[in-house]
């Protein structure tokens, strides 16, 4: 995990990326995504945590990104 060297001055709007999708995943599985979008990701991307997923219900999340072809293997892999 990277820690920030300096305070984060620059948060970009969900409105400003070109392509977002929603998933649902249950509890646990979250790290697994955002694992593989760190390593497999070339552009800018986000997410937002919509509902907490728990033992019995998924949660909600919806992944932004700058670059078409990141947000395609996003959805082919996730979705």
């Amino acid at each position: 995990m990277t820690l920030l060297k300096e305070p984060l001055t620059y948060l970009r709007e969900a409105v400003s990326f070109q392509h977002a999708t929603e998933i649902s995943k249950p509890y646990g599985e979250i790290e697994l995504i955002l694992d593989w979008a760190r390593l497999e990701l070339e552009h800018e991307w986000r997410w937002q945590l919509v509902t907490v997923s728990g033992h019995k219900h998924p949660g909600r999340y919806i992944f932004y990104f700058d670059s078409e072809r990141d947000y395609l293997a996003f959805v082919l892999k996730w979705s």
